[in-house]
């Protein structure tokens, strides 16, 4: 008699143990990006499992759609021996139908048409319209010091008051080695009436596509970086 009272809140807590990490796990799927094409080994995972979504775009609209990619195995010319299939590490993601402009794993994100934002250049900064609202990728130079090769240039994203630094860059438009910053797309994926961005950084010989959200941005910033694809040349 003694006993029973005890015995159940210890069972309570063994089973709250149990399943409370089993939760935890459900709710942190990390978020990746993806894209159509081949990639060397480690740049995209080794098999795409589920809960993908294909951003689908064209110049007038943008949409978010259920995606079943799938990557295989293949011959990477750089790093395999062809005559040996043991060696092979490339792997090639694909998808039915059209190729998505991105394909996203993240919690949160929902089917059906998404509000896009318009992109235009003016010199080497970008002018980006979303929802009556009217931002500036800028780029903020150093004056080019005689004899210098590259100029040294801060970027930023001005819009809402608000100026939020997205990275440096050395800038030659004659020169394979020029680092580059650019928006590829903006719009409102995570639905929360806010500007996210698509962002590419590219060096000599390897680049980023960052996938940045407004929804979890800190306070005083425009986007918060959730996930990044990167690619290596030869």
């Amino acid at each position: 008699e003694d006993i029973m009272p005890l015995t159940k809140p210890l069972l309570s807590s063994l089973f709250l143990g149990l399943f409370i990490p089993m939760a935890m796990a459900v709710d942190t799927i990390p978020t990746e990006i993806i894209q159509v094409g081949t990639f060397h080994k480690g740049e995209v995972p080794n098999v795409a499992g589920r809960n993908w979504f294909a951003l689908m775009v064209n110049d007038e609209r943008a949409e978010l759609k259920t995606a079943a990619p799938t990557i295989k195995t293949v011959f990477d010319g750089i790093m395999d021996d062809e005559s040996n299939k043991a060696s092979y590490s490339g792997k090639l993601v694909e998808m039915k139908g059209p190729a998505p402009f991105l394909i996203i794993r993240r919690e949160g994100l929902k089917t059906g048409p998404i509000k896009q934002a318009s992109i235009a250049l003016a010199d080497s900064n970008q002018l980006i319209s979303f929802d009556n609202t009217k931002y500036t990728v800028q780029h903020q130079c150093k004056k080019r010091a005689e004899g210098e090769e590259f100029q040294q240039c801060k970027v930023y994203l001005l819009g809402n008051g608000i100026q939020q630094w997205l990275g440096d860059t050395l800038e030659n438009g004659d020169s394979d080695f020029t680092d580059t910053i650019s928006i590829s797309w903006a719009g409102d994926l995570d639905r929360d009436g806010k500007l996210d961005l698509v962002m590419e950084k590219s060096r000599y010989n390897n680049a980023d596509t960052v996938l940045l959200l407004s929804s979890i941005a800190k306070p005083g910033k425009h986007v918060h970086e959730v996930a990044k694809l990167s690619r290596q040349g030869c």
